[in-house]
This record gives C-alpha cells, sequence and structure tokens, in this order.
C-alpha cells in the first residue's frame, strides 16, 4: 500500500515535536516514486492528484516542497546522538 502524507505548511512543522517530524521524513520517503507506474485502480487526472489534500508521490512538487520545508525544520534543531553515538561517547568517557 502507497504512503499518504498529509500536506503542513512550515508553520505547522515547526511546533511538531522532532520524533514526529522524523516520522513524517519516513512516511514521505516511503512514497511511491512516480503516479506512472503505480498499479492503483481507477484513472485519476493529473489534476486530482495536484489539488490533493495529501502527498502520494516522490515526483510531485507537494513531495518536494514538502521535504525541503521538513528538512529546514530539521536543520534548526539539536542533533541528539543516535545509539552508536552514544556508545562511542560512553566508551570515551570510560577509557579517560
Amino acid at each position: 500500500m502507497a504512503s499518504k502524507v498529509e500536506i503542513k505548511t512550515i508553520e505547522e512543522l515547526s511546533k511538531m515535536h522532532t520524533g514526529t517530524l522524523m516520522a513524517r521524513r519516513k512516511a514521505l520517503l516511503k512514497c511511491e516514486e512516480s503516479s506512472s507506474p503505480s498499479d492503483r485502480e481507477g484513472n485519476e487526472s493529473e489534476e486530482r492528484l495536484t489539488e490533493s489534500e495529501y502527498i502520494e508521490y516522490k515526483d510531485s512538487p507537494q513531495w518536494q516542497e514538502g521535504y525541503k520545508d521538513l528538512k529546514t525544520v530539521l536543520s534548526t534543531r539539536e542533533n541528539l546522538p543516535n545509539k552508536q553515538q552514544r556508545k562511542a561517547i560512553r566508551q570515551s568517557r570510560a577509557s579517560k
């Protein structure tokens, strides 16, 4: 099943929790590449796809704008170390 992501403004994104933003990023990356090879039933017109309130395909301008806005908001957030980075920090502290 294809991923559908609701369109959000940059203001709405900036109010979201970092974990929620990361989940949104994952959902955006799961979207189908293009509408042309889709196995979707029925004939949806290109106009209907562009006016949708959901992002479904990576080749759409909404996906590109949404991903750019998401990256902009995430770039302002503090970087939290992942599991491997925390392990390296602990090991360096222990060796001192």
